[in-house]
C-alpha cells in the first residue's frame, strides 16, 4: 500500500486561495503511475503533468501544480531486494520509521536502554538520528 502526501500550491492561483494538505492512500497493485514532477531542492517537488485515465489521475486525484511533501512506503509483503533500494535512495534525507518492537516486561515498567527513545504507551517517539558513519573502506550500511 503506498500513501502519498500532496499540498496544492498553485503557482497561478491568487493569493487570497488556501492550500490544503490532503493525504491519499491506494491498495498494492493500484499503481501510481501517469505523472511527471519537475522542481526540486528548496522550492520542493510539484507535479507538472498527469495523463488522463492513468492510475495517478484515477487513484491518487493528482493534479498538475500540487505539490508533493512525502511518501510513505509500507514495508509489508516487500522483496529485500526492494526495501533496500528504498532505504539506500532515503539515506541523504529526512526520513520518519514507524517500527515494531518488542519491549520485554509485561507491565510496561521496563524502559528501552536508548536515552532518545520515550514510550509512551502503544507508540514511541524517538529522537533525531545522525547519519551513519563511513568505514575506513568508505562503505555504508543501511
Amino acid at each position: 500500500m503506498q500513501v502519498t502526501t500532496y499540498k496544492q500550491n498553485l503557482e497561478s492561483v491568487e493569493e487570497a486561495s488556501k492550500s490544503v494538505e490532503i493525504v491519499v492512500e491506494t491498495e498494492a497493485g493500484a499503481g501510481a503511475s501517469g505523472y511527471s514532477v519537475t522542481g526540486g531542492g528548496e522550492r520542493g517537488i510539484f507535479v507538472k503533468d498527469v495523463l488522463k485515465d492513468s492510475p495517478a489521475a484515477k487513484h491518487l486525484s493528482l493534479q498538475q501544480g500540487d505539490q508533493l511533501l512525502s511518501a510513505k512506503v509500507y514495508f509489508d509483503n516487500v522483496r529485500y531486494e526492494d526495501a533496500l533500494k528504498i532505504l539506500q535512495c532515503a539515506e541523504p534525507y529526512r526520513v520518519s520509521f514507524q517500527l515494531k518492537r518488542t519491549i520485554p516486561g509485561a507491565d510496561g515498567s521496563v524502559r528501552p536502554k536508548v536515552p532518545s527513545v520515550e514510550v509512551k504507551g502503544p507508540k514511541v517517539k524517538m529522537g533525531k538520528m545522525v547519519p551513519a558513519k563511513r568505514s575506513k573502506s568508505g562503505d555504508r550500511t543501511v
